[in-house]
This record gives structure tokens, C-alpha cells and sequence, in this order.
């Protein structure tokens, strides 16, 4: 209901597009751009310290993700066409290259940075080293998803068919729920109101990426999460929502991932599941919606 206004100093023209919270107070943030830092505050932005900068002109931050309150991984474009992975293990405080300097992407291969979803992170098991999946553009054919199961030390790559890959173009979100169903959303964000190629639903059992069964998501969709308590909601074809995508166009949900159903015609960004099970949204204009059962 009240914001405040905490520049950092000598980011008057970057953008921010990544940001977890622990607390009011202590956070992190990335920057999508030039110059390539993660900052850190525990001061709730009244003052900011580097805690991790990159200085080639190549350098751009795509995702910053925490799967636990001292864990985290972000991932960037490619530098000389090695990916760009980071590993935090104490809040933020300290970031490390997670291993990967001789992984090589393929050409005009990287990620999208429209909503910091891109990167997924979670744990297979308890006591499980750190799964990262990462969605991704820019190259000619189908889209692609890294995955590793060892917090970024080696990679596999899956084709997602069903969203083709481009310059503007691609894998801009994914999410998973606590059943190992996965959704990736995306298409082109120069057509915002193309419904082609703008989903995949992940088979857990079978182990592979499959096309929606029903109506898809009514346009280029940025961002999308798995609620964790299912909202009501009064709709001719559904009773429940356990979905959420968006985009400049529109939202949309769906019960099982498979097929989808307007929502609302407000145009967002990205989105996010808070710690009380609220759901946020930001979008254009400054834009911020939130929505409680």
C-alpha cells in the first residue's frame, strides 16, 4: 500500500529485473545490463554493498534464484559463448562460478531476463544437491532447457518442440509443483498476441516436454507459477485455479497445467508466490497487483 524510494547509486539507467527477499530487510538484487552486479542490502535499501560484479562487456545477468534460506543460483548470457553460471551458499553474501567455464552454448544461444523465471531451482529430495533448469532463446530451431543435478558442475540439454527459438523468441518462464509437473511458457515477445509456440508441459513419469492438450495461453506469456493452495474461482469450465501465466496481453490459468482459460485482460510482467501463499504481480506503468483467496 506504501512505497519508498531507495536508489542505488550509479544505477540511474540499469534496470533490475531479478530480487529475492529473505526479510523487509535483507535482500539481493541483479542488475539486467551493464554494469553486471548483484548488490545486497539488510538495511531494506537505505544502503547497498557489491557482492558480486563482472566487468566484461558481455555480461548480463538473466536470473537469480534461492531454493532455501542460504542456497542460490543466477545465470547469465553467454560470455565468449560459455555459459555464465553463479553459486551462493551464505545468503548472498558471497558468489562463486558454479563450475561450468568450459560449457559451451550453442550459437546466439541465451536466456531472457523479462521476469526472472527463466531459472528454475529446487531439490529433488530433502538432502539433495541443488536441481537448476534453465529455459532458453535466441538460437535458430526448437528451444532449449538446461538441466543439472549437481548445482551447476555438468549439464544435459532437452528440445522443447513445441516452442520454436529465436531472436525474440523462446523459453521466458518455468514452473514446477511439488509433484514434479513442470510448465514452460514463452513465444515471441515481438508478437505479443501469438498464441504459437507458447507452451510445454513437462512429463515427469515419461521424462519428456509435451504440447498443452487444450486451449494454450492467449499470447506471448513471460511468467508463470504453480500456486501452492488452489484459489476458487466461479468459471463455466473450472473450479479451481492451480496455474498462473502472463503477459502483455493478459493473464490465464489452468487446473492441470494442459489446458487454459482467460483470466484477465490487466497486462503483467511477471509474478510471484509469497511466503503468506499471496500472489503478486508487476507489469507496465509501474503496475503492481496482488491477489489473496
Amino acid at each position: 500500500m506504501t512505497w519508498t524510494v531507495h536508489p542505488i547509486e550509479g544505477l540511474e539507467t540499469t534496470e533490475l529485473r531479478s530480487i529475492h527477499a529473505w526479510s523487509a530487510d535483507e535482500l539481493v538484487v541483479a542488475t539486467a545490463g551493464s554494469p553486471c552486479r548483484i548488490y545486497r542490502t539488510s538495511n531494506a535499501g537505505q544502503s547497498w554493498d557489491i557482492v558480486y560484479e563482472n566487468r566484461n562487456p558481455q555480461a548480463f545477468i538473466d536470473g537469480l534464484r534461492f531454493v532455501d534460506q542460504k542456497e542460490g543460483f543466477a545465470f547469465g548470457d553467454p560470455i565468449d559463448s560459455k555459459l555464465m553460471a553463479l553459486r551462493s551458499g551464505d545468503r548472498g553474501l558471497t558468489w562463486q562460478s558454479a563450475g561450468v567455464e568450459d560449457y559451451r552454448m550453442q550459437e546466439h544461444e541465451a536466456g531472457f531476463a523479462a521476469s526472472n523465471s527463466s531459472l528454475l531451482v529446487f531439490r529433488a529430495k530433502p538432502a539433495a544437491r541443488l536441481s537448476v533448469w534453465i529455459g532458453l532463446g535466441g538460437a535458430a530451431g526448437p528451444a532449449q532447457i538446461l538441466t543439472s543435478t549437481d548445482a551447476g558442475l555438468s549439464w544435459s540439454r532437452s528440445s522443447i518442440a513445441t516452442i520454436p527459438s529465436g531472436k525474440s523468441s523462446g523459453i521466458f518462464s518455468i514452473a514446477m509443483s511439488p509433484e514434479g509437473r513442470a510448465v514452460a511458457v514463452g513465444g515471441d515477445y515481438m508478437e505479443p498476441d501469438s498464441n504459437k509456440g507458447n507452451i510445454a508441459i513437462y512429463d515427469s513419469e515419461a521424462g519428456v516436454w509435451q504440447a498443452a492438450e487444450g486451449q494454450v495461453p492467449r499470447g506471448f506469456r513471460s511468467s508463470v507459477v504453480f500456486l501452492p493452495e488452489a484459489l476458487s474461482i466461479e468459471h463455466p469450465q473450472a473450479a479451481w485455479i492451480r496455474w498462473i501465466c502472463a503477459g502483455p496481453n493478459g493473464c490465464d490459468f489452468s487446473e492441470d497445467g494442459k489446458t487454459w482459460y482467460a483470466l484477465s485482460e490487466q497486462p503483467f510482467h511477471s509474478l510471484a508466490v509469497a511466503s503468506d501463499k499471496s500472489l503478486w504481480a508487476c507489469g507496465p506503468e509501474g503496475r503492481v497487483g496482488i491477489r489473496k483467496e
